[in-house]
């Protein structure tokens, strides 16, 4: 009969422990040090056995912290449109959020094409971290025509929600949302800002969000983000 690695009688060890609410959501595991003595086992069984329960999503690696059991991931729905602000309350939480830039500058090509933009046209571009209980929970950047939002840079967008500025104060219904995901690792200054180890999958979505001007549907946001999955879950229903 085939012997069981070491390596997975400690992750099974750690799964019962979780599973039977022994070790709680945030619980945090022991030191790998302690790991080593208390399982009589060598420092390379002791990562592998990590390394099984973080890629089966058990626990969470945290930048400058201790690894801890995962918490319950919610789950959010692509179904309609919401900003992370109010994603975040409908889950029950409190958000908060972090500003890094905001300027106005010359659009790229690329958004220039995108946004219906002119050569050299400027652009309000800014670059958020959104929290969700105080825990980082994505990093978001976005570009705005400056013609259609004038004097946008002269509100606290630490403290305002960016939707609610859009459609209150500038008069502009968010109509639809065309979006493209994909699974990237993260990596420098994106793990620095999200707290977390490089290489730590995120769900990184582009795309454009567009609204009522003159009564007309247009293209008025540009955004890149990216998603820290330990928090929420998307979720799509699809009909045939």
């Amino acid at each position: 009969m085939k012997q069981t690695p070491k390596y997975a009688l400690i992750e099974q060890d750690f799964i019962k422990k979780i599973q039977s609410g022994e070790l709680e959501a945030g619980a945090e595991l022991p030191s790998e040090s302690d790991l080593i003595q208390l399982y009589q086992v060598s420092r390379v069984t002791v990562r592998r056995a990590i390394d099984e329960l973080y890629h089966q999503g058990y626990i969470e690696k945290m930048q400058g912290k201790r690894t801890c059991v995962k918490g319950k991931v919610k789950l959010q729905e692509l179904t309609s449109i919401s900003s992370y602000t109010e994603e975040i309350i409908r889950q029950g939480m409190t958000p908060s959020r972090k500003l890094l830039t905001d300027n106005l500058r010359v659009c790229t090509d690329e958004e220039a094409a995108l946004l219906n933009l002119q050569k050299a046209d400027p652009v309000f571009h800014m670059k958020r971290i959104y929290f969700a209980d105080g825990t980082p929970l994505c990093l978001t950047s976005t570009v705005l025509p400056y013609h259609l939002f004038r004097d946008i840079e002269t509100y606290d967008f630490e403290q305002h929600s960016l939707y609610k500025i859009i459609e209150e104060n500038y008069h502009t219904p968010i109509t639809t949302s065309s979006l493209k995901l994909k699974a990237v690792a993260a990596y420098g200054d994106i793990s620095k800002y999200l707290n977390i180890s490089d290489d730590t999958p995120l769900l990184y979505s582009t795309g454009l969000t567009y609204g009522i001007k003159n009564e007309e549907e247009i293209p008025i946001e540009l955004f890149y983000n990216y998603y820290l999955t330990t928090r929420f879950e998307y979720s799509l229903i699809q009909r045939r």
